[in-house]
């Protein structure tokens, strides 16, 4: 019938996506390699953006692909997720506007699999950071108790995301701010493999936003799970 069909062809769709993703990382590979040999210059640079969107498309559908298989690949241990996001932080540092920590314990426990919540962290921080201005206030993380879940809060004071454009940011490489996509990378680019990630946790996460005023993603982790 109709929905067998539509079933199909979803699948079919599905399956032909993460084909071409594997096929894809080989010539990228290659692509990276014969990139050293060139001399610095204007395209380089723009070659090396655009491939490096690329390998996050492609690093994007297989991980999706993987943590949406019965999430078998979880490798879930108590974790601090503080110490966790300390380590991130490092790779944002003298990136503008700055990043604080504010009110955080020196421990929250969760049970995590640390790298996959690594990429959350890194994707989220990313984002604010691309739609911040360089003379905006700083990016400021927060940590609340809410119910059974730690919740930790990622705050821009960045451009925003129209209202008509929330209910769609976890759509795979959807791109808010499509004007600006080459520059940026869009937002929403990894927000639906960071989705993915949470609910694997029995976590979620959730977006609050305003233009011109900024954003707020609230990572919500179940407290004292194993």
């Amino acid at each position: 019938d109709m929905t067998d069909r539509i079933r199909d062809m979803l699948h079919t769709k599905e399956q032909l996506l993460l084909d071409v993703s594997h096929e894809l990382r080989t010539p990228l590979t290659r692509m990276k390699v014969a990139l050293e040999f060139l001399e610095d210059s204007q395209a380089k640079q723009s070659i090396q953006a655009d491939m490096q969107e690329m390998e996050k498309m492609v690093t994007e559908i297989l991980e999706t692909a993987r943590m949406q298989h019965k999430y078998e690949n979880l490798k879930k241990q108590p974790t601090n997720l503080v110490g966790l996001l300390k380590e991130v932080l490092p790779e944002f540092e003298n990136q503008p506007p700055g990043i604080e920590l504010v009110e955080f314990p020196s421990e929250v426990m969760a049970a995590v699999d640390s790298e996959k919540i690594k990429t959350v962290f890194e994707n989220v921080i990313n984002n604010a950071i691309k739609y911040s201005q360089p003379d905006s206030g700083p990016i400021r993380i927060f940590y609340k108790s809410h119910k059974s879940y730690a919740v930790i809060r990622i705050v821009d004071q960045g451009i925003g995301i129209p209202q008509e454009e929330l209910s769609h940011i976890f759509e795979p490489f959807y791109r808010v701010d499509k004007s600006r996509a080459k520059d940026t990378g869009g937002y929403g680019l990894g927000l639906s493999l960071c989705k993915t990630i949470m609910e694997a946790h029995d976590g979620k996460i959730e977006v609050q936003s305003r233009p011109e005023e900024g954003t707020i993603v609230s990572l919500f982790f179940p407290s004292g799970k194993s």
